[in-house]
């Protein structure tokens, strides 16, 4: 089953409820989007929510987050080729 998450920002941290009913609090979108990948999360199964209050993620933060995690997959694949084709 695959997990998903919602990301909110509530001060200063980016806080992400996972559908399995984790939480992970990280400070940066980067260090998130590691937390996020290692976990298993895929970047469409990502949701931002925003309550009054709390400061909502900007545009290019969610973009930035989708894409970083896109990024670790791609590479983690590219290297899994690499490693394969070497031992060939």
């Amino acid at each position: 089953m695959a997990i998903s998450a919602t990301v909110a920002f509530f001060k200063s941290e980016f806080v992400a409820a996972l559908s399995d009913g984790r939480r992970i609090e990280r400070h940066d979108w980067r260090e998130m989007a590691q937390a996020l990948y290692e976990i298993g999360v895929q970047c469409s199964a990502i949701e931002y929510q925003w309550h009054t209050g709390q400061r909502m993620i900007t545009a290019g933060q969610q973009v930035a987050l989708k894409a970083e995690i896109r990024r670790l997959a791609h590479a983690a694949t590219n290297h899994s080729v690499q490693s394969r084709i070497a031992a060939a």
